[in-house]
């Protein structure tokens, strides 16, 4: 079912009435995505599997921190998706008070961890009707449980038929409509954490410089890593890896005996955190061969410069190996690569930018850059918005670097589409 249909199947229930008679969207997004000078945005809720974070800005050039507000999960939650929803949704009133956030429209994220991403080949010409026979076909076991979004690229940058489905759980869509509600919040969008995540690093492409690259994005999360290509700018291939944060520390803690506390303590003690350079230069990775590696890399603001040309730390603690998460994650991510190359007539990666809680972890965005043999950056959105030091921070410290509010950020500058 296309999430414009389950909007539509919520209409008349209870609370929701009012707000799903006002549901009237397509499977593409639509409606506002811009944030004028001087206003605020909706709420943007994001029920991650590390932590739930609310997050609300001020619209100008750059855009201003307004309020945020984070609850970390304990570890005993981390595997429970049930109950640490549960949990998120009982203490999301409380942290909008404590964060004095203003107004009531609020934007929603669909969290990753209960997501499917599948790329699916559609016959013949891309319309809304050849879109739909193609996810009915490869999807008929999601028919009743699911809802989907497509995602096309532009017609100039179409490889061969393919569309990117999203599909998420009908029913935990519903659970999240009743979160916003119960909150005396009112639901203005919904989006895909993917999406969202994307949407965060958006000014990259009113870079000229950036236009004509070929970018992997890898979202490293405490339960999933979302790996992303953007073929100048657009979206065009995706994979949601279930290996995170939590799966390194639950091996260490069974490799060297000591609680899941002590084994991210454990792991975390190996790293010193990603140097954020906020300012712009230029520098020649050392990913690669220097025969093949023609590329140099302007870094933005908010961005670090190549993570292998900082000290090198180790990915876990002494005693401890990590080899078999890691060589799922890299496999992973390489045969998205191979995916894109096949699909636009072997186009190479020009870089790759980390983002995400465990991308702050310089021993791991170091491995993965060795392997993957690419320039590699850890991108921070949230250094590039402007802060009084005035405004309300509820569990989180904004003058470190947080590249794991990017999908927050991001779903502040989302359409607002209900």
């Amino acid at each position: 079912m296309g999430l414009d249909g389950l909007l539509n199947s919520l209409r008349g229930k209870g609370g929701l009435s009012s707000i799903t008679s006002k549901l009237a969207t397509s499977l593409t997004p639509k409606g506002s995505t811009g944030l004028a000078k001087g206003g605020l945005s909706p709420i943007a809720i994001d029920f991650g599997a590390g932590s739930l974070k609310v997050l609300q800005l001020t619209g100008g050039e750059p855009h201003a921190l307004a309020a945020a507000a984070s609850l970390e999960t304990p570890s005993n939650l981390l595997h429970d998706h049930k109950r640490r929803l549960e949990l998120q949704v009982q203490a999301l009133p409380k942290l909008i008070k404590q964060g004095n956030f203003k107004g009531k429209r609020a934007v929603c994220a669909i969290p990753t961890w209960d997501t499917v991403c599948k790329h699916v080949p559609v016959g013949g010409v891309v319309t809304k009707q050849t879109i739909d026979a193609a996810i009915a076909q490869h999807f008929t076991d999601y028919s009743t449980a699911f809802a989907y979004k497509s995602i096309e690229a532009p017609s100039e940058l179409r490889g061969k038929g393919d569309v990117l489905v999203l599909a998420s759980k009908r029913d935990l869509i519903h659970r999240l409509m009743d979160a916003l509600v119960n909150a005396r919040l009112e639901p203005v969008g919904m989006q895909a954490e993917m999406l969202c995540t994307m949407q965060s690093f958006d000014h990259l492409r009113k870079r000229e410089g950036d236009l004509i690259q070929n970018v992997l994005f890898v979202d490293l999360g405490a339960w999933t890593t979302k790996a992303m290509i953007t073929r100048a700018g657009s979206l065009v291939a995706a994979r949601i890896i279930p290996v995170g944060g939590y799966h390194l520390d639950e091996l260490i803690s069974k490799q060297i005996a000591s609680t899941f506390e002590d084994a991210r303590k454990a792991r975390l003690a190996t790293d010193t955190t990603v140097e954020r350079r906020l300012v712009v230069e230029k520098h020649q990775s050392t990913a690669s061969d220097p025969a093949d590696d023609r590329r140099r890399v302007d870094t933005p603001p908010g961005f670090s410069g190549d993570v292998l040309q900082q000290p090198a730390v180790a990915v876990g603690p002494p005693g401890s190996d990590l080899r078999e998460p890691l060589e799922m994650l890299t496999d992973d991510i390489r045969l998205l690569v191979r995916y894109f190359g096949a699909q636009w007539d072997g186009q190479r990666l020009d870089r790759v930018v980390f983002s995400g809680g465990e991308s702050r972890h310089r021993g791991l965005a170091q491995h993965l850059a060795k392997q993957l043999r690419l320039p590699a950056q850890v991108g921070d959105p949230t250094a590039r918005l402007a802060r009084s030091g005035t405004e309300a921070t509820v569990g989180v410290d904004f003058s470190q670097s947080q590249p794991g509010w990017a999908a927050a950020l991001g779903l502040c500058l989302a359409p607002t589409d209900l």
